[in-house]
């Protein structure tokens, strides 16, 4: 599954879940959730593979769907970073994971 692939599975959840998207939504502003979902898969593909962004996306949905909120972008990074080192790669403290 790509980043694309991935995030429209987030998309479906929170449309499935989230009575109010804006902040989610929030296409003028770079702190929207989504904007933070999609750097911490792109950042998971960078250092991993496609499969380990399915496993994120797949979390992302299923937390979503479960706690019907929308997890913080620092929980996303922390188990993005949780992804990667269990695949066998490092993630520096400096990068957008390690935050």
């Amino acid at each position: 599954m790509n980043i694309e692939q991935s995030m429209a599975e987030i998309d479906r959840a929170v449309e499935e879940t989230i009575s109010d998207p804006r902040k989610y939504r929030n296409e003028r502003s770079e702190r929207s959730q989504r904007r933070a979902y999609q750097k911490s898969l792109e950042a998971v593909d960078d250092l991993a593979s496609e499969a380990a962004v399915e496993r994120l996306a797949t979390w992302i949905a299923d937390t979503i769907r479960e706690k019907e909120k929308l997890p913080t972008s620092r929980r996303v990074r922390k188990k993005g970073a949780e992804i990667c080192r269990d695949a066998g790669h490092s993630v520096s403290t400096n990068d957008w994971l390690g935050s």
